[in-house]
């Protein structure tokens, strides 16, 4: 009997519950990840802009014992940013009956501007290094020396950048709701929005996962990080753009004549930009918002979280954004497994 036996040998390490196997190695990588103080600070200053949207819906559950009030909602929903001209018709007409869409609207708002941003700086900064590292350490053997197949692999690594995603989207958006809830005058406002939870849970599918897969796609393509980071923040920034300019180009100047509100000079504040308002909405009637969404990643998501929400305002059907995102998931997914596997049957 040789006394050093070089050959391969049956794992007789303690074994972990299959299931569990990707949790393991998740748990490894947010450890690793959380040390980096700039990333615990980011993750502090993604939860303030909470305070907005919490501010509105207090506003708006007070509103009906002051006109005024009711009036300043019905203007930020007018405001090019919200652009819901007809809930705010709605505010000012049957308040009882606008109170879920505007749950909805300042919760997708919530998704849609200050989370978004915060979505694509984390995962810049975290999944580019995620598959990369490992390759260029070798630290994948160090992985596969154990009884771990592929897939959970993939999926150990898909849950350290879901689990920071969540941090800044999903449970301030359940805070936000909860929030609410406490800030209403009475508890009967639950029956209304009881759906709104689950259309946050839903919303947080659209927003992780697609944009995991792709980042950690490009993790894998190259062993050098700063490569995945560069193609990670180019595809977001050049998407938006060419988006941009090909649905604005040729479009007439947004405001033709001064609002009257504005040169009068007199009138109450939201008198005033409900004509700046006015001249918005005749001006983006013409504008076709959907022929070139699909080449922005950033407006793809949010057609597909308005719908989610039940605010899609737009004509165009939400079924090619939805085939989008999913084809990516599964390409990005595709490509991620055929290059472990590659590195692995060397």
């Amino acid at each position: 009997m040789p006394v050093h036996d070089l050959g391969y040998r049956s794992w007789t390490g303690k074994r972990v519950p299959r299931l569990l196997r990707p949790w393991v190695v998740a748990r490894s990588g947010i450890a690793l990840v959380w040390r980096r103080k700039w990333l615990r600070m980011m993750i502090l200053l993604a939860w303030l802009p909470i305070v907005f949207p919490v501010l509105g819906i207090f506003a708006f559950e007070f509103s009906s014992t002051a006109p005024d009030l009711q009036r300043l909602i019905a203007m930020v929903m007018r405001s090019p940013i919200i652009d819901q001209a007809e809930l705010a018709d709605l505010i000012i007409t049957d308040p009882d009956s606008a109170r879920h869409r505007v749950w909805a609207t300042l919760i997708l708002s919530f998704f849609r501007y200050p989370q978004a941003v915060a979505m694509v700086l984390v995962v810049g900064l975290i999944a580019p290094m995620m598959i990369s590292y490992d390759l260029r350490s070798k630290a994948y053997l160090l992985y596969f020396s154990r009884p771990l197949l592929p897939s959970e692999y993939i999926v150990g690594k898909t849950g350290v950048v879901w689990f920071f995603l969540m941090m800044i989207s999903t449970i301030p958006a359940l805070a936000l709701y909860v929030l609410g809830v406490m800030l209403s005058p009475d508890l009967s406002v639950i029956g209304e929005t009881w759906d709104i939870p689950m259309k946050i849970m839903a919303a947080t599918a659209v927003l992780v996962i697609p944009t995991t897969a792709l980042a950690l796609c490009y993790s894998a393509f190259t062993s050098e990080s700063r490569y995945a980071t560069f193609a990670w923040f180019a595809t977001w920034a050049m998407g938006g753009v060419a988006y941009r300019i090909l649905t604005f180009a040729g479009q007439p100047p947004r405001f033709d004549r001064p609002p009257d509100g504005f040169r009068r000079g007199g009138g109450p504040p939201w008198q005033r930009r409900r004509s700046v308002s006015e001249d918005w909405q005749q001006w983006s009637e013409n504008i076709d918002y959907d022929k070139w969404r699909l080449l922005s990643p950033y407006d793809t998501l949010g057609k597909v979280e308005s719908w989610v929400f039940g605010l899609d305002t737009t004509p165009a059907s939400v079924i090619p954004a939805i085939l989008l995102l999913v084809a990516i998931t599964v390409v990005c997914v595709w490509v991620v497994r055929n290059r472990i596997v590659a590195r692995l049957s060397v």
